[in-house]
């Protein structure tokens, strides 16, 4: 397979290629493992918000450039000046109030961990469909170490994905986790050779393509209410979807 040509966007802290139906979005900071910064915040808001009308999209797999997914919040934004956004960290819409958005977003969303993914790198994935990691890479929830609450609703999704001893366990004790434990206690959702994350994660992607126009949307919105709603909820959602009417017609 020929290599996926990146378009650099926004702020240049992303880059965009497309497989198809499937969107890859690359954090490109690799001379700093793709720490985060407000700008890089700003560049995943816009990139989401213009693929959710997109009908050629089906689904979007965040990886990283060269050997990290993301080293977490980049030190620099608490010492020096703001960058070309102007923007403080946390002052930016993506850690502001841009959760409820992303996991709500109409396209399936998969991360990709090609290397170690910290902090915030791992609070973002949560709000994510699937999660998906490279046999060596390192997820680290160093929230507490730090006193930072963490963000994205991890106090609430990381206790439903592992249940409450782990979510404290790595929340509180040993934040630092491999991606064999991580896969099995329900952290991520597959592991895969290096070489074969990629197009595994794309693969997923394109078989969300393959469904009935809008059915993905609709049963993974029906899926994160009942989590969020409980049983109750789910019912109800599944006896008003319009997807059992179609399927009678």
């Amino acid at each position: 397979m020929m290599a996926d040509v990146f378009v650099s966007f926004g702020f240049g802290t992303i880059g965009i290629a497309r497989r198809g139906p499937v969107t890859i979005i690359r954090l490109q900071r690799p001379e700093r493992l793709n720490a985060y910064t407000p700008e890089m915040g700003e560049d995943l808001v816009a990139a989401f918000r213009a693929m959710t009308d997109d009908e050629s999209v089906a689904a979007v797999v965040v990886t990283g450039e060269g050997k990290a997914f993301c080293a977490g919040a980049d030190h620099g934004c608490f010492t020096e000046p703001p960058g070309p956004s102007g923007l403080r960290i946390g002052e930016e819409a993506f850690v502001k109030g841009f959760a409820a958005e992303l996991r709500d977003h109409p396209k399936l969303l998969i991360a990709a961990f090609n290397g170690a993914a910290v902090g915030i790198g791992v609070s973002m994935s949560l709000c994510f469909d699937l999660r998906l990691a490279a046999t060596d890479s390192r997820l680290k929830l160093n929230f507490a170490e730090h006193g930072i609450m963490p963000g994205f609703g991890a106090t609430y999704v990381l206790p439903h994905l592992v249940g409450l001893g782990q979510a404290k366990k790595l929340l509180l004790c040993e934040p630092l986790i491999g991606a064999g434990e991580a896969l099995a206690i329900g952290l991520v959702d597959e592991v895969c050779a290096p070489a074969d994350l990629i197009e595994r994660a794309c693969a997923l992607g394109a078989a969300a393509a393959r469904l009935r126009p809008g059915a993905a949307r609709k049963i993974k919105r029906a899926l994160n209410r009942s989590v969020e709603e409980g049983f109750a909820a789910a019912l109800q959602a599944e006896a008003a979807s319009d997807l059992r009417k179609e399927a009678r017609a």
